[in-house]
Order: C-alpha cells, then sequence, then structure tokens
C-alpha cells in the first residue's frame, strides 16, 4: 500500500480527570505527527478531541471507569476519525446555550469542525462511543468545472 494511502489506528486510555482532556490532546498530535498529518489537520482533530474528553470527564458513571479513545488516519490527516467512550448512560445532544452561561457549548464546536459525528452504543451496552471524522479540503475531490468554449 502506498504511503499516500496508508491507514492508521490507534488506541488508549484516560482516566476520568480534567488533565485528560491535555493529555488526550498530547497523544493525539504525536500519533499524528508519526503519520505525518498536516498541520490543519492536527489542529481541527486537537480542538475536536478536546471537546469529547471534556464531555466524557463531566458523564456520570458507576465507579472508576476510563474513557476510551480511538484514532482513526487516514490520507496523511486529511480523514480523521476519533472516537471517545465512556460508560455513562444517555445520548448527548447539542445545546444553544445563552451568551452569558459559561459552558455547554462542546457539541456545537464538534458539529461545527466535524465532517461529520454521531453516537454509537457500546457492544457491552455499558455507556456510549461518541465519534466525530474530521476532513481536510485535500480529502474532499474538488468539483469539476466545465468552461464554455467562445464560438465565433
Amino acid at each position: 500500500m502506498a504511503e499516500q494511502s496508508a491507514s492508521h489506528e490507534a488506541g488508549f486510555r484516560l482516566v476520568r480527570s480534567r488533565s485528560s482532556v491535555p493529555r488526550a490532546r498530547a497523544l493525539l498530535r504525536a500519533r499524528l505527527g508519526e503519520w505525518r498529518a498536516g498541520q490543519e489537520a492536527v489542529e481541527t482533530a486537537e480542538l475536536v478531541l478536546s471537546e469529547l474528553v471534556t464531555n466524557a470527564v463531566r458523564v456520570v458513571v458507576p465507579g472508576d471507569r476510563m474513557i476510551g479513545v480511538r484514532i482513526e488516519c487516514r490520507e496523511r490527516g486529511a480523514w480523521v476519525r476519533l472516537e471517545v467512550s465512556d460508560a455513562g448512560g444517555g445520548r448527548p445532544e447539542v445545546r444553544w446555550p445563552g451568551a452569558l452561561d459559561t459552558g455547554g457549548r462542546g457539541l456545537l464546536i464538534v458539529d461545527a469542525l466535524a465532517f461529520c459525528w454521531g453516537v454509537k452504543e457500546r457492544p457491552a451496552g455499558i455507556g456510549k462511543t461518541i465519534w466525530a471524522e474530521v476532513v481536510t479540503p485535500a480529502a474532499v475531490p474538488a468539483p469539476t468545472t466545465v468552461h464554455p468554449s467562445v464560438i465565433s
């Protein structure tokens, strides 16, 4: 398989702590750097992952359950899939906080930056996985433009 189209995957677990958010960003940046992803993909993926991990840290879960993170990268970062799993119940929804609210914008940010995102049940039935796909312009084919001929 050619380097340009290689697919890479990685996964790791994080403790449910605010310190896990910068840790997740650092692990993502290091892994995408190893895979030679472009700077635009790295920056966007970092922000999306930060929001997903922040939500997972805040969700109420039984005991000392950890947060699972999975990263998949194709086309040197032109397509990055991020998955964050937690043991919490419910399904996250985009909220529209007021101008003075200090939180609640995480999924708005994810929705704005990700090509697509969603929620799926975990196979064991405990908790959920929120996933988001970050696609840079390099992954989207340019529209074909037809230039009309000048007839004289």
